[in-house]
């Protein structure tokens, strides 16, 4: 397979061939993978023998626990594969928003330890919220950027970032490494390559739009946490996510949840006060696990471990390196032919090198009404975008994947340039 780096059509052939493991080509025009990506044929049958298996030999066998087992080794494997981290640094969890939460919610905060996010104009949600419930929670100091112009990208981010780091201390920073609305990449190994100049500095991304996307070294990036989502550019299930955090500070995440699955009970008691009455009781210390069962209190997913896997295997055998620029290339179509409407508004970064293959547009005069009704008009057709919003402006996002095709793109270009026609 090649290995090209423009925005050429790359191994034509092969993405051709891969349409048929996607079922939902069958019926739709499917561009909405930054959102949820359909699973693969081999995945769906990866699932179903889990449950197969789990059903045959026994749930709690111990012929099943140590398919198990080998199941949840083989998934860190590929992981590990994936974004060049060790397997001893993945955590399950269920989904990258829980994945946040527990970063947030599971360090030793001291009052008035400052935090560094970005402006809530393109972060997530779900990498915004949690910062902010945490320093109402615990009293830290929350700084966003950039903070004077607060849609920059690329250099222009850079300048700002450095303005602001330069002159304070932080205990965390935290971004999103593609934003989810502009698709603009963060220059993260540059962010990382500042911040780890003091080691008193965590630093975390969210690698939701990125990791499958973006052929990405943790390594170089050279983060402290990372989360990411299964079934968004992995095309892997619902209701699982991943937590990468590094070895060395592994010890300062506390667990945010505790059962059965994570922790025991000191077999020496001591005599404790229970509430706020003078009420002795003597019990034992909770002690949590060695790593990783002390963070997976909650974490049941197994059979979509069992997807995932499968995902993964698929992914890695057409190389991200080549989904990165088939992706690209296939949003340029997209991009170029969009723009023969002069209604339309391209978001996205100003450098070409700080453009991810999200494309999202918005329109000129009546915004907000015309986006919603050609959302509506596209879903009719069987073309599916999202609906997205950069401030209070709507915005329609189109995310291809690896199994779209050149044909897909252009029945879209045309649908969408021709409803426009009809929006007034």
């Amino acid at each position: 397979m090649s290995n090209q780096n423009t925005l050429t059509n790359p191994d034509k052939d092969l993405f051709d061939s891969i349409q048929s493991d996607f079922h939902i080509t069958k019926k739709k025009i499917y561009l909405n993978n930054g959102s949820i990506s359909p699973l693969p044929i081999s995945s769906i049958k990866s699932m179903t023998d889990f449950c197969l298996r789990y059903s045959e030999a026994g749930p709690d066998s111990i012929e099943f626990n140590s398919y198990l087992d080998s199941l949840k080794i083989e998934v860190r494997k590929r992981i590990a594969d994936l974004v060049h981290c060790r397997e001893d640094e993945i955590i399950f969890t269920q989904s990258t928003t829980e994945g946040i939460n527990m970063i947030a919610n599971g360090l030793n905060w001291r009052k008035k330890d400052k935090l560094l996010i970005r402006h809530s104009i393109n972060e997530h949600f779900s990498n915004y919220l949690p910062w902010i419930k945490s320093a109402e929670n615990s009293d830290l100091v929350i700084e966003f950027f950039p903070k004077i112009d607060i849609s920059c990208t690329g250099s222009a981010l850079i300048e700002e970032f450095e303005k602001i780091y330069d002159k304070q201390s932080f205990k965390m920073v935290s971004t999103s490494h593609v934003m989810y609305n502009n698709g603009s990449i963060t220059p993260v190994e540059f962010l990382g390559k500042a911040i780890k100049e003091s080691d008193d500095t965590f630093y975390s991304i969210d690698g939701a739009q990125s990791v499958g996307a973006i052929d990405l070294d943790i390594q170089k990036i050279n983060c402290d946490f990372m989360t990411f989502p299964s079934f968004k550019w992995l095309c892997g299930p619902l209701g699982l996510g991943i937590l990468f955090v590094k070895k060395k500070i592994m010890n300062e995440l506390n667990p945010i949840f505790v059962g059965s699955g994570s922790a025991e009970v000191s077999k020496i008691p001591r005599r404790k006060r229970i509430g706020s009455n003078d009420d002795f009781k003597s019990i034992g210390d909770i002690v949590f696990f060695k790593y990783p069962d002390r963070y997976h209190a909650t974490f049941r997913n197994f059979p979509a471990l069992a997807g995932l896997e499968a995902s993964l295997r698929y992914i890695l055998r057409i190389g991200v390196n080549n989904i990165q620029s088939r992706i690209k290339y296939l949003s340029s179509i997209l991009r170029e032919e969009i723009l023969k409407s002069t209604e339309i508004i391209i978001h996205e970064a100003e450098e070409e090198k700080y453009r991810s293959s999200l494309l999202s547009f918005s329109f000129k005069r009546k915004n907000n009404s015309k986006v919603q009704k050609l959302n509506t008009m596209l879903q009719e057709q069987g073309i599916i975008l999202a609906e997205r919003e950069i401030g209070e402006r709507k915005i329609l996002r189109a995310s291809p994947h690896f199994y779209n095709s050149e044909n897909e793109i252009q029945k879209a270009s045309e649908a969408i340039k021709s409803l426009i026609k009809n929006l007034e």
